[in-house]
């Protein structure tokens, strides 16, 4: 059975439509959990949840008592609702894990086994589970629904933005909704503190983005693209001042050009693409980028035109050799951020 998505495995719900095995796993986890604990509660009401709800965590787990939870009966009630949070198989002890997946692989009519696999740690590197991880997952996919919570498009995000927006009262245009889900790389969690501030202080009415800018904390990585094509564009005011707000902020130097580093690359990728006749939706595609950041190189793609590729492949010449100096040369913090400065100074400098 395929893994589905969540809009899919919400209208399996909606439709009355019960597993006795939901898997969830993916990176976005502020949109899984509250979607695990809306299941959970809709699957045993408040009033059964004394008796019949009951919460483990994988990375303290009592097998004897989870076991015991998955194989008792109800107690007036239709349903007993087992929910298992922080589960990473390649953490999980050998004996523990057969026993889990014997487990699923006979759960009982009564039972409903709700596991919360989501996170990080599961991936081994930005696009691919650990194998132990796709292993179980496929495994699961035979007993009930297992739903992948990856990042989604800007575009699907900023939807979910101003239609949130809209039930409380707000407005939010479809620019600046796409401009609050690229600061927050799309990522569930920072939006929703976000977009709880905006609401707060808007109460009702537009969101603007002056707005934005004034109350919302914009994710380092999402500075990138602004530092490495002012860089490029030799604009001093705009790229120091940054430098100075990141500083001040107590980002550390290598974090900064770690940034710096990969805006570049997605503006390098972009220029190629438009030198070959590409389009971004192709670059993407092949360059492996993840729904929340194919934004990058669709920004780079459309301000790329003017940039030579030489300029592009000095200025990352530039960076890679004070990377090497900074993990090779000793110096304190001050000295670093001294060293990024001056980097971006040479970078500008170019003709």
């Amino acid at each position: 059975m395929p893994y589905l998505s969540p809009n899919e495995c919400g209208k399996k719900i909606r439709a009355g439509e019960y597993d006795r095995l939901y898997c969830f796993f993916g990176r976005d986890t502020g949109a899984l959990a509250p979607f695990a604990k809306k299941l959970a509660g809709k699957l045993c009401p408040a009033e059964a949840q004394t008796m019949n709800l009951h919460a483990f965590d994988a990375r303290e787990l009592d097998m004897e008592a989870f076991s015991d939870a998955v194989s008792v009966l109800p107690m007036f009630a239709e349903r007993v609702v087992v929910t298992l949070s922080g589960l990473n198989m390649e953490q999980l002890a050998k004996s523990n894990a057969d026993i889990l997946r014997k487990l699923i692989a006979d759960l009982p009519d009564t039972t409903v086994l709700i596991i919360d696999a989501g996170g990080e740690m599961q991936y081994k590197n930005r696009r691919n589970l650990s194998d132990k991880n796709k292993r179980f997952f496929d495994n699961c996919a035979k007993y009930g629904s297992v739903v992948e919570f990856a990042f989604r498009t800007v575009g699907d995000t900023a939807r979910s933005i101003a239609a949130s927006a809209e039930k409380r009262g707000c407005f939010i245009s479809k620019n600046n909704a796409e401009y609050l889900a690229q600061m927050c790389l799309c990522e569930t969690a920072f939006i929703n503190m976000e977009l709880d501030k905006l609401i707060s202080y808007t109460l009702r009415g537009e969101i603007t983005r002056e707005t934005i800018d004034a109350l919302c904390i914009r994710r380092i990585e999402s500075d990138g693209f602004g530092l490495a094509k002012n860089i490029l564009d030799g604009n001093a005011f705009f790229v120091f001042k940054r430098l100075d707000e990141l500083k001040a902020q107590d980002y550390e130097s290598t974090q900064v050009l770690a940034i710096i580093g990969m805006s570049l690359t997605d503006i390098y990728r972009a220029r190629l693409c438009r030198s070959s006749g590409r389009s971004w939706q192709e670059g993407a595609k092949d360059f492996g980028y993840p729904k929340n950041r194919e934004f990058a190189i669709k920004n780079a793609f459309g301000s790329c035109t003017s940039i030579s590729l030489e300029r592009i492949r000095n200025t990352i010449s530039m960076l890679a050799e004070l990377e090497f100096r900074l993990k090779t040369v000793t110096m304190n913090e001050q000295a670093k951020f001294l060293a990024v400065e001056q980097f971006a100074a040479d970078a500008m400098a170019q003709r």
